[in-house]
């Protein structure tokens, strides 16, 4: 007999990808044009039009992923075509790459790439996840497992959450630096560091104060109370507060060591200055985490503040999350009288904390620290603003799905009208009117700089700060917009030019000077082995264009129908390159002119052709890009070399996944004086042997 249950369990997946594949036929439908034009230019340039990745589908399965070939906007855009057929959702789990060259049996024997608990199983991967979301809203901390199982859970759900997910990816800014150490924002310092960072901070020096006492005999002397860290978030209401209090700027800009960017205002403010916090860094979800590591690490952890016995309650509940958590003591943050807190302080230092936490709200927490600095015995000091109220349940926390958004000031709006709204309704406005005044104020400062040094290159903060300030007055930078665009379009080509020449010019000389050399070792060859001399074989080139390249034969004539019997014995970590230190298809000579690279000779006529250059990443197999992720596919933006900047510093021992990153890393800093190097930094490479078979 059927349950109601069982009812609805069959009925969601079916309402869900009733909702994909009316949405994949009007996307489809809408992009038509698109398509169709792309398809016939890409067919035209590169001879195939699609190109094919895999990823892990639902059961483990293999899925073959359509996307237009080359690199380029709107080369993903024949997935919609999966989503019609239902290989994957609108809305899903994260894409898993396939990375080995597996068949459809071998995939069902093994483990996905990740362990999905049972009701993760049956969700597709989809075209846009949550945890693309959570990076660019700074949650890259949250965990999306629940969320997308929730999102699964009813039609509405599903469809609320695609549209939360939209709205978030078309109002994200894609073009900012995340990667900067420092945000400057009101002449203060903010640490951009991601959650995972910041906690591996505090526990080092939490730990290191923990030594410090156990290598003293648990003395709880404050001699080397500078060895203290302070620690402080602050956000929009915070920044408000600095520009009228001299004391808090003063602290924040001088007495903590790290300051930690709290809230959507401020990252509102950073992208405007066009720079991006790594995640939104805050007391509230910091809190679990610490006490998790700390607890792991045996560390224990002091609460001061908020009212009398909330910091108790919310030690208790964070202990029975964390039974091995030590909470060496609690006290409530009302400790004005001098007395009550000199016994406050000697409780703290007798308490053996290696980690306190001040709950008694901005400035004077982080005030309060300041001036206690000398005297108090641990190891980290941090302002955490109301928490405590959060874990002992006096305050309801906003929802995942409103903080996804950013609006989690809307709920404490909403909790607390009379006492929020001068900080959100009056505050936020005030905050970003003196954020525009300060991008207003960099930008001049950036322009009187140009004038003064006629045009010289600027640093980076005020490269950053101009950047912000072409989003809020693009006309009167537009100019120079141009000029700068221009010089670069003009530096490309010169570039491109001068490379081309320089490879045409060498390869010609090389080959000519080599040619004797090259027929006595096609002579040898011929001798040792039957067959042709020369192996010719389909490569990838620039824009993943397929190309012809030349090699002496190296190997005996039937070495391809015996590569699928070695597959098991592939020594390359990654999986997409094949490589044997004793490869039984090798001759003898093939051996001798694989270790001194002059099988790779004959590619000197591909320079000459224009199917290579002398420098550049090396090129793939036709099968090897199809096991490409969007990553490594990187490295076809650019033609392929007869050497490269992974040949000259390891060659084969180098695992495929730093030869990407070292292959991206050449195409981004490429230059004539780069080829050269490389090309001299060849020489020993070639000459040592090292890491060649």
């Amino acid at each position: 007999m059927t349950t109601q249950t069982q009812v609805k369990q069959t009925t969601m997946p079916s309402l869900i990808r009733g909702i994909d594949l009316f949405a994949a036929i009007l996307l489809i439908l809408a992009a038509s044009p698109v398509l169709v034009l792309k398809f016939l230019y890409r067919k035209c340039r590169y001879g195939s039009a699609i190109e094919h990745v895999y990823i892990y589908g639902l059961g483990n399965k293999k899925v073959t992923l359509y996307q237009f070939s080359g690199e380029g906007i709107c080369c993903q855009w024949p997935q919609l075509i999966n989503l019609f057929k239902g290989h994957i959702s609108i809305l899903g789990t994260e894409k898993q790459f396939i990375l080995t060259s597996l068949d459809d049996d071998t995939l069902k024997s093994i483990e996905p790439l990740q362990a999905y608990s049972h009701q993760l199983s049956a969700i597709k991967p989809g075209l846009i996840s949550f945890k693309q979301m959570h990076l660019q809203m700074g949650l890259s901390f949250e965990n999306q497992d629940k969320t997308i199982i929730h999102a699964h859970k009813s039609s509405l759900s599903y469809l609320l959450a695609i549209a939360r997910t939209g709205l978030i990816w078309l109002l994200s800014t894609k073009h900012v630096n995340q990667n900067i150490d420092t945000i400057k924002l009101f002449d203060i310092k903010l640490s951009n560091l991601s959650m995972t960072e910041m906690l591996a901070l505090i526990i080092e020096n939490a730990q290191r104060h923990a030594k410090r006492q156990s290598d003293n005999g648990h003395s709880n002397t404050t001699e080397n109370n500078n060895l203290m860290a302070q620690y402080a978030f602050i956000n929009a209401d915070g920044m408000n507060i600095s520009t009228q209090n001299s004391q808090y700027r003063h602290c924040l800009q001088t007495r903590c060591d790290r300051v930690f960017a709290d809230g959507s205002g401020i990252r509102i403010a950073s992208i405007c200055k066009g720079v991006a916090q790594k995640d939104n860094l805050n007391g509230t979800d910091m809190f679990p985490r610490l006490c998790e590591q700390a607890a792991n690490a045996g560390l224990s952890i002091f609460l001061l503040g908020a009212d009398k016995g909330v910091a108790a309650t919310a030690a208790q509940k964070m202990q029975l999350r964390y039974p091995d958590l030590n909470i060496a003591g609690t006290h409530h943050g009302f400790i004005d009288d001098p007395v009550l807190e000199s016994n406050v302080i000697e409780q703290i230092n007798n308490s053996g904390a290696s980690i306190l936490l001040v709950s008694m709200g901005n400035p004077k927490q982080e005030l309060w620290l300041t001036k206690h600095k000398h005297q108090l015995n641990v190891g980290v000091g941090i302002g955490v603003g109301g928490l405590f109220d959060f874990y002992a349940e006096k305050v309801k926390r906003a929802p995942l799905w409103v903080r996804q958004m950013g609006m989690e000031w809307l709920c404490r709006l909403s909790q607390e009208p009379k006492r929020m709204w001068k900080r959100y309704i009056l505050g936020n406005p005030q905050f970003l009117y003196r954020v525009f005044k300060e991008i207003q104020l960099e930008k001049a400062q950036g322009l009187n700089y140009l004038n003064q040094n006629g045009g010289s290159e600027l640093d980076l903060s005020q490269q950053l700060a101009m950047k912000g300030a072409r989003l809020t007055n693009a006309e009167s930078s537009n100019l120079s917009a141009i000029h700068r665009c221009t010089r670069q379009r003009v530096q490309g080509k010169i570039g491109t030019v001068m490379k081309r020449g320089f490879d045409l010019v060498a390869a010609s000389i090389i080959l000519l000077i080599l040619l004797p050399f090259l027929l006595l070792t096609g002579v040898i060859i011929r001798m040792e082995s039957s067959g042709a001399v020369m192996f010719s074989q389909q490569r990838v080139g620039k824009n993943n264009a397929p190309f012809t390249m030349w090699k002496f034969r190296s190997m005996y004539q039937d070495a391809d129908q015996r590569l699928a019997k070695l597959q098991a014995e592939n020594e390359m970590q990654g999986g997409v390159l094949f490589k044997m230190k004793r490869d039984p298809r090798i001759t003898r000579i093939g051996k001798i002119i694989r270790k001194a690279s002059i099988d790779e000779l004959p590619q000197l006529w591909n320079v000459i052709l224009g199917d290579m250059s002398l420098v550049g990443p090396r090129p793939a197999l036709l099968s090897e890009v199809k096991l490409y992720s969007m990553q490594d596919r990187k490295r076809l933006a650019v033609k392929p070399g007869i050497t490269c900047i992974w040949q000259v510093s390891g060659r084969s021992d180098i695992p495929f996944a730093q030869q990407v990153e070292l292959d991206v890393d050449y195409i981004y800093q490429q230059s004539l004086l780069t080829d050269i190097w490389i090309l001299i930094k060849t020489i020993p490479a070639v000459l040592l042997a090292k890491g060649s078979y």
